[in-house]
């Protein structure tokens, strides 16, 4: 895995070794997040998921927790 500079905590750490996600958000995330900020976003996902009732299968619900992700990232 190669570093990266990371938007959400400014270190050039560990990134991931493939994007997690298809497309546009999926290569930002790549390129500009770093390994442990994308766990701690995988557990904000979960209780976001759980706390406004989201099902990521369903598209509105899926751009929604896309628009959280990037403000969480710091992704603009």
């Amino acid at each position: 895995m190669a570093n990266v500079d990371c938007n959400k905590c400014g270190k050039s750490a560990i990134g991931l070794e493939e994007a997690p996600l298809p497309g546009e958000a999926g290569a930002a995330v790549l390129a500009h997040t770093c390994l442990e900020c994308w766990e701690g976003w995988c557990l904000e996902q979960v209780k976001l998921i759980n706390e406004l009732s989201l099902s990521p299968a369903k598209p509105d619900h899926y751009a929604q927790l896309v628009v959280k992700m990037k403000e969480f990232l710091s992704l603009s």
